[in-house]
């Protein structure tokens, strides 16, 4: 009966949008999973850069240290060999000398602590990255099990549409079938269309009383003047 035919032909459709609507997630999860783990590499490289920073800063440091030695070497041999000048001119020269290794050792000695302060800094910094990029690792790989768990589910769901749409494809009159490919290829995937309130819900144009009365008894197929796609008034309770 014709009245069967629609609800089977309403049915069909409804599967056939959750399948393009689950495709269409299943599209999107991997685009999440790499979004994902694109944060986990981004993560990673930010621990990595301040890492690095860290060590960069400490060798410049371990340097400093070494030419602050050196140099306080090179002053006290300088001062020892102040005892031993026979020449003004010679002494003044050494003296020279030996003052700018002190400047140079005083600016060497500030940049040592502007430089240990910085890596206190950084190291609170990083202490404070480890702590966030754990619990925001921990965040992320639950989120990616969801996604694997929901791709899993949704393959399923898939799989078990298919089956009914194969069921419902064996009892619909061929010829209707056809039509309603035809349809549906022509109208946007949507080929079979609610009436309510004197209107059809595909283009929401009014459509003549008389028809409206027709289609309310779901006894023949009733095509929308408008839009040319089937009118369906869903029964909650038709079988």
């Amino acid at each position: 009966m014709v009245k069967r035919q629609l609800q089977l032909l309403w049915n069909l459709q409804t599967l056939e949008r959750q399948v393009e609507e689950a495709r269409q997630e299943q599209e999107s999860c991997p685009l999440t999973l790499e979004r994902l783990q694109g944060l986990l590499k981004a993560q990673e490289e930010k621990k990595e850069e301040e890492k690095r920073r860290i060590e960069e800063i400490e060798r410049e440091r371990i340097k400093l240290e070494g030419e602050l030695e050196m140099e306080s070497e090179r002053i006290k041999r300088s001062q020892l060999k102040l005892l031993e000048i026979k020449t003004n001119k010679e002494y003044q020269a050494l003296l020279k000398e030996i003052e700018t290794g002190k400047e140079h050792n005083s600016q060497r000695e500030e940049a040592i602590i502007g430089m240990l302060e910085e890596i206190d800094r950084l190291k609170t910094d990083y202490a404070s990255t480890i702590e966030r990029a754990h619990k925001e690792r921990k965040e992320i790989e639950e989120e990616q099990a969801k996604v694997r768990e929901q791709m899993v589910i949704v393959e399923q769901n898939i799989i078990h549409w298919h089956h009914n749409r194969e069921e419902i494809v064996r009892e619909l009159d061929p010829e209707l079938l056809k039509r309603y490919t035809t349809l549906k290829e022509r109208r946007n995937g949507i080929a079979v269309v609610l009436v309510k309130d004197e209107g059809c819900q595909g283009c929401y144009v009014n459509i003549p009383p008389q028809m409206y009365n027709e289609v309310q008894k779901n006894k023949e197929i009733i095509i929308c003047p408008n839009c040319h796609r089937i009118l369906y008034r869903e029964n909650k309770s038709a079988d």
